[in-house]
């Protein structure tokens, strides 16, 4: 069982809106700050989605921070409205005392950076993307988005949660899903930590009902515009094969639309990893990390 390390809160605003902010928090003083922005999907938090990769990260000299979304882990919100994931993270940042930092996202996290980082370039030192977003907007994507909350894993997410109690079974696949190895030895104490996640009071409810609002669309997809906008050194890795995540004859346009913003940022990089999902810091942490750590050492 991967060993949970217990983090700290802190309070952060938001307009009208607060929030009780749970972090990760390792490395030297003076090492550089990142902020690490954590996986969407049913029952994860930052530490389930970065437990390999921030141990590595504070070893090689940096300060990095891993707050869980709004809703996910141990953040809440408290009073006011729901905040959107771009302001969320100014307000972590301003709560925790950072005026600028390097980002790293995987998936949904990276959907909160990329707006970020095109609208407050002063405050995004570098980006890195991984988990197959963010994802231009391309006449072959466009046409498979509206079907992406319909796939075989959805289907099971949404089994799963209906049921009155969740299987450790039946988490486990549903974790095997973003994996391209179904055998990978993480997905057992990753399933562990979602399952523990889900048994929270009212959050398997929560994560039902947005399993079922997927039906009534699919994955967004960002306009060229808002990728030439990030002026940021960034860094684009994802995984090639996803083969519990979306249909095989989707996965080539959906990678490609997820390679497009390499031709419409100023400064990106990309690598892509063969035999690796969804969630390449989980399936190959140590390819991840060394990849990440030399473009962050090349800006």
């Amino acid at each position: 069982m991967i060993q949970l390390d217990p983090g700290k809160y802190v309070e952060a605003r938001s307009g009208d809106s607060s929030l009780r902010v749970h972090y990760h928090e390792m490395g030297p003083p003076d090492g550089a700050p990142i902020v690490f922005v954590q996986t969407g999907g049913a029952a994860t938090s930052a530490w389930m989605c970065w437990h390999p990769t921030l141990p590595a990260f504070a070893a090689a000299g940096y300060h990095v921070y891993a707050p869980d979304a709004v809703g996910q882990g141990e953040t809440s919100l408290v009073s006011g409205e729901r905040v959107a994931g771009p302001d969320f993270l100014i307000a972590f940042m301003d709560a925790a005392g950072l005026s600028r930092a390097h980002f790293i996202g995987n998936s949904g996290g990276t959907m909160s950076i990329t707006p970020l980082a095109g609208q407050h370039p002063e405050r995004v030192l570098s980006f890195i993307a991984s988990g197959g977003e963010p994802r231009a907007s391309t006449p072959e994507s466009a046409a498979i988005a509206p079907r992406l909350g319909r796939t075989a894993r959805m289907d099971h997410v949404r089994a799963m949660l209906s049921q009155p109690e969740i299987s450790l079974d039946d988490m486990r696949r549903a974790t095997a899903a973003f994996f391209c190895d179904p055998r990978h030895p993480a997905i057992d104490d990753v399933a562990e930590l979602r399952l523990a996640l889900v048994r929270k009071p009212g959050q398997q409810e929560k994560e039902r009902d947005a399993a079922f609002a997927q039906l009534q669309g699919g994955r967004q997809l960002l306009d060229d515009d808002v990728f030439r906008r990030i002026q940021a050194p960034t860094f684009l890795l994802h995984g090639r094969d996803e083969p519990g995540f979306y249909d095989e004859a989707d996965v080539p346009a959906l990678l490609a639309a997820a390679l497009r913003p390499m031709h419409l940022i100023p400064h990106c990089d990309a690598a892509v990893l063969a035999n690796c999902g969804h969630w390449p810091q989980l399936e190959m942490p140590e390819r991840y990390n060394a990849l990440c750590l030399e473009f962050l050492h090349s800006v």
